[in-house]
């Protein structure tokens, strides 16, 4: 029984790192840009936006990287401060309102939207990047007005980062404010 115990402690201490700091937990947020956006004051549109679909292992606490062709990695010391699939809307919100101050600007399905409405339905497809290399961001997007007239486009976009989470992390947060900017447009000229 005595030799059970020391074993059975070794293996546990084997696996504790005794004696070293703990790895610390970096949280990471998107924001809107501090620069203003071209305004479009003219417009009142009553705006809703829904995010449709966003794959699985992208919507994670930890933040995603790519390593290899087809491979994925979780990093659990880098981490989104607040689900990515909200904070991708809440930006996308306060973009648009920032660029259409007359308008109304909800998220689906929390809030509810006065009639008529302009929904915005998204689907993000990429979301991702390779430290050193790029971030890959691809959102498939459908305008829907209220008489039912509809368009659709995808945006697309691959930039160049530098190897730490910080540059990954501005580089998705400069694609999505591009990406708000390309809608705005779409968005004004209707």
């Amino acid at each position: 029984m005595r030799y059970l115990l020391i074993v059975l402690l070794l293996l546990c201490s084997s696996c504790i790192q005794i004696g070293s700091d703990p790895q610390p937990l970096h949280y990471y947020l998107l924001e809107a840009p501090l620069k203003q956006p071209q305004i479009y004051s003219g417009k009142e549109l009553n705006i809703a936006i829904k995010l449709t679909k966003i794959p699985e292992y992208l919507d994670q606490p930890q933040i995603v990287t790519y390593d290899q062709k087809n491979s994925v990695n979780l990093n659990d010391r880098h981490r989104w401060a607040n689900p990515l699939s909200d904070n991708i809307l809440q930006v996308l919100r306060e973009n648009l309102a920032l660029t259409f101050p007359n308008s109304i600007v909800t998220i689906q399905p929390w809030e509810q939207a006065e009639a008529p409405v302009t929904e915005l339905k998204l689907s993000v497809d990429k979301f991702a990047g390779k430290l050193g290399d790029a971030v890959s961001v691809a959102i498939r997007w459908r305008i829907v007005k209220a008489d039912g007239e509809a368009q659709h486009g995808t945006f697309t976009e691959q930039q160049p980062i530098e190897k730490t989470f910080n540059d990954l992390v501005a580089g998705l947060n400069d694609s999505l404010n591009r990406f708000s900017q390309a809608i705005a447009k779409q968005l004004a000229n209707q």
